[in-house]
């Protein structure tokens, strides 16, 4: 699966427009899907649905969706009126093609808002926008794209970069409750992941897209650290830490990624390298950080933090950040 998450702007996005990004970015993945393909994908069909996606297509709604070479927004915009007026709560598009060698059928599911799949139990997390694949290699069943990394990485690697040009691509304006704004989609979109299952695990789930890219960094650190142990930083703590050791964590990153920063934009892309199968390199990754922030929170609320108490009489918050920052930037090195 490929799933992507809007960045809700502090100024708070009207229901309609933030309907029409969602459509935006499912219409973009599709185009991206189309144009890193030798074999084109085609609109299978288009269908609106209330309920759950796997019920729903009894009662559905057929629309008429073609794929140009970028994201139609006047057709995006009509969506997402529709959206409001009939309280559709997804759209469904399916395409089919071929990726390499991979024959796929591919849903993309646009939600109505990032509560909708959480509501129908489809997964754990909100997302704006889910897409599944079905299809074969030879005998080899595929049922996500978090796989296809290994069995087609070019191609895979391709539909991510084709995905971010589009989103760097294609503006559009949104009403927030203070005024109307002119957005690229990438300013709009939050993260971009390829999930091996529902569970967003990190091991399962490569980050292929942040923005801002500390702070979701930031959330899967906070994820990988024991329980017990990331109450005492809690996440605006770990946020705190990874600002200060961002380029350590960058230089960790290139291990295991390609990476390419957009500074000015707070954004960073991340495809896994082919070194040894990609998926494994992120893997690789996900396990080292877990160890690191094991290790890093053990020493600091273990000896460093009887030392800061033996010098201090007590420690506060603001020792434990400290030190945990500078325990996690030698042990990134």
């Amino acid at each position: 699966m490929i799933g992507i998450k809007v960045l809700k702007p502090r100024t708070g996005l009207m229901p309609r427009s933030y309907r029409r990004i969602n459509t935006a970015l499912g219409l973009a993945l599709a185009i991206a899907l189309n144009r890193a393909s030798k074999f084109k994908f085609n609109v299978k069909e288009a269908c609106a649905w209330r309920g759950t996606p796997d019920t729903a297509y009894i009662k559905c709604d057929p629309i008429n969706i073609e794929l140009g070479r970028h994201v139609d927004m006047d057709l995006a915009g009509k969506i997402a009126e529709e959206f409001g007026r009939k309280r559709w709560d997804g759209v469904t598009v399916t395409l089919n093609g071929e990726l390499g060698k991979a024959k796929l059928e591919v849903d993309i599911d646009i939600y109505a808002n990032e509560y909708v799949p959480l509501r129908l139990g489809i997964t754990n997390e909100g997302l704006e926008v889910l897409a599944e694949p079905r299809g074969y290699i030879d005998d080899e069943v595929i049922d996500n794209f978090y796989e296809l990394f290994d069995l087609e990485y070019d191609d895979m690697r391709a539909v991510i970069e084709e995905l971010t040009a589009e989103m760097y691509f294609v503006e559009l304006k949104a009403a927030t409750y203070t005024g109307v704004r002119t957005y690229k989609l990438s300013e709009a979109t939050a993260r971009v992941v390829a999930l091996r299952n529902y569970s967003f695990t990190p091991e399962n789930t490569i980050p292929l897209w942040y923005r801002p890219w500390t702070r979701q960094i930031a959330r899967t650190l906070y994820t990988l650290t024991p329980p017990g142990l990331r109450r005492l930083v809690g996440h605006y703590g770990m946020r705190s830490i990874v600002r200060d050791i961002t380029p350590e964590l960058r230089r960790y990153l290139e291990r295991y990624y390609i990476v390419n920063e957009r500074h000015g934009e707070k954004a960073i892309q991340l495809i896994p390298k082919a070194t040894s199968p990609s998926t494994q390199n992120h893997r690789k990754a996900m396990a080292e950080l877990r160890e690191i922030l094991k290790e890093a929170m053990k020493t600091t609320a273990g000896e460093k933090a009887r030392k800061i108490i033996e010098e201090k009489g007590h420690i506060d918050w603001q020792d434990l950040i400290e030190t945990l920052e500078e325990e996690l930037r030698q042990r990134l090195t």
